[in-house]
């Protein structure tokens, strides 16, 4: 995955989610206000929009058939990112966004996450953007 469908894909999130007023300020906020940050994995039992129940021992277990909300891309994203990191190749950084009273919301990389758990990472490297 490229840096540039990731950034897309982030600020198409933010925008859907209300967050930034529109495209010029979600774009700005991820060019300017982000920053490249070793994130840990236990950080996310308390990311708003990104359900714990999500860190299983497997891809299956993380979306199990009644909950998959990209259907079999679920599983095949979580297993092309561990396969990545079980060659040590580095993955793309997920995308978050913290908020002043200290709530991360995820906007784009939950497959990476799962994976990244599921490789038994301790963290997760990520763009952080503070409002």
């Amino acid at each position: 995955m490229d840096y540039t469908s990731v950034l897309q894909d982030s600020i198409d999130t933010s925008i859907c989610m209300k967050l930034f007023k529109n495209r010029k300020e979600a774009s700005e906020a991820h060019i300017f206000r982000s920053t490249l940050t070793k994130v840990p994995l236990s950080a996310f039992t308390k990311v708003d929009n990104f359900d714990p129940i999500r860190l299983q021992e497997s891809a299956v277990k993380a979306y199990p058939l009644d909950d998959r909300p990209r259907g079999a891309k679920d599983i095949s994203s979580v297993k092309y990112y561990q396969k990545e990191i079980e060659a040590k190749r580095e993955i793309t950084p997920i995308w978050l966004l913290i908020q002043k009273d200290k709530k991360y919301i995820l906007l784009d990389g939950a497959h990476r996450v799962v994976a990244s758990y599921i490789q038994n990472k301790k963290y997760i490297y990520a763009y952080v953007i503070s409002i």
